[in-house]
Parts: C-alpha cells; structure tokens; sequence
C-alpha cells in the first residue's frame, strides 16, 4: 500500500509534499546564506570599527593641532602688543601710556569679536531645520 502524498510522520517533509533531498538541499541553501549575512556583518562591523578608530585618531591629532595652534597665534598676539609698546616707549611715548594703549587694543579686539559671535550666534542650533521639521513651533 502507497502512502499518499501528505500522510507521513511529521518533520519528515512528505507531509508538504517536499521530498528529503529537496528538503536537505533547502537547509543547506539557507545556512549558506544565513553564513554568507553573518560574514557580510562582520565584514560591516569590522569596517565601522576600523573607521571609528582611524576617525578617533585623525580627532585626536587635529585637536593636538588646534591647541598648538591657538598657543601660536596667543605668542604672536602678544609679541605684536609687546612690540607696540616697545615703539611706543622707543618714540617717547611714557610706559603707563603705551601699556595703557595695548591694554584698550586688547579691549575693543574683545569687543569686537563679542559683536561678531553675538551676530554668527542665529545660525547655531538649526533654527531653519526645526522651523521645517516642526512647523507648528514657528
């Protein structure tokens, strides 16, 4: 006597109507690409990490650069008031009055650049982006 087709144990396959080479085939076919995704993962996480760490790096080494630069620029200000004063003192200027000068050079430079950051201060914060993405805020 045939079994038909559906009638066999469960977890056989003839039950479906798969057959067990078919069914083995179809196994074997999906842990292949169940690998073939996990290797592409990998292959992802160890480029972001890679990336992550040569972006750590290249952060690192710009922000020893922006230090060193700001210190550079800081020694240069103040050779250039230094010699200010030394012009000053040299042409017949008191000491009090040229240090005085510097120091009110100093001043109105600050104040200057208060004036101009107070102006760039709008553009912080993505004001228009806000405005767009919640329109009911405006």
């Amino acid at each position: 006597m045939q079994e038909a087709e559906g009638a066999g144990p469960p977890g056989s396959g003839i039950e479906q109507g798969v057959k067990p080479a078919a069914e083995d085939s179809l196994r074997l076919e999906t842990r292949a690409a169940a690998g073939a995704v996990a290797a592409h993962i990998r292959s992802v996480a160890a480029t972001a990490r890679t990336e992550a760490e040569l972006s750590v790096a290249s952060m690192t080494a710009m922000a020893a650069a922006a230090v060193i630069s700001l210190l550079l620029v800081v020694s240069a200000w103040l050779c250039l008031i230094a010699a200010g004063v030394w012009l000053a003192v040299e042409y017949g200027l008191p000491t009090g009055a040229a240090l005085l000068i510097a120091g009110g050079v100093n001043v109105v430079a600050v104040l200057v650049l208060l004036l101009w950051s107070k102006s760039l201060l709008r553009n912080v914060g993505f004001a228009r982006t806000r405005q767009l993405v919640f329109p009911e805020t405006r």
